[in-house]
């Protein structure tokens, strides 16, 4: 009788175990695939690629308006854009500080390759045609005297224009294209 008691105590420790074990399983099971809430993007960086305001000019058999930047990856790996697909391109206008994304006239050249800790000029692109077209003597001097009178057509003509913005969704890098026009001497 001894013998029977042991080995029901036995199967009942055994049993009440493997219930105990499967019961913290199927609680763990459960707790791991419940519903999670979302994560929240990370923030934009506006630190890894900045960009400073060159110069503004004409371009091409339309006289169409560019705006030149230096733009500088400050991270330690190369910056690539292949094309416009997770890019958003927008114009900073002043008076109700919106983004207004661009249009079809507007444009960036891609690829954009931006070695790690390098700088690269960046041309951005808008469809308005200036009324001023470079002449013989704008030449001479380099083009100084036409960039400076685009300049002052921007700053009379686009007085709501208070830069560029890029918004890289992949990296979440916002690149802020300050207006270096109005500040400019002419």
């Amino acid at each position: 009788m001894d013998w029977k008691r042991t080995l029901l105590i036995g199967a009942g420790w055994g049993l009440g175990t493997a219930v105990g074990l499967a019961a913290v399983a199927g609680a763990f099971i459960w707790y791991e695939s419940r519903p999670k809430p979302p994560t929240p993007p990370k923030p934009w960086d506006t630190s890894a690629i900045v960009a400073d305001y060159n110069y503004v000019d004409t371009e091409g058999d339309a006289n169409t308006i560019v705006f030149y930047y230096t733009i500088e990856n400050k991270t330690d790996f190369d910056y690539r854009i292949e094309d416009g697909r997770d890019i958003l391109m927008s114009a900073k206008l002043i008076k109700h500080k919106d983004l207004s994304p661009f249009k079809d006239a507007q444009k960036v050249d891609y690829p954009i390759f931006v070695p790690a800790k390098k700088r690269v000029r960046f041309p951005i692109h808008i469809g308005y045609p200036c009324p001023f077209k470079e002449t013989k003597e704008d030449e001479a001097d380099n083009g100084k005297k036409h960039r400076e009178a685009v300049q002052k057509y921007i700053v009379d003509t686009f007085q709501n224009l208070g830069g560029f913005d890029l918004l890289d969704e992949v990296n979440r890098y916002e690149i802020v294209f300050p207006d270096g026009w109005s500040k400019a001497k002419p």
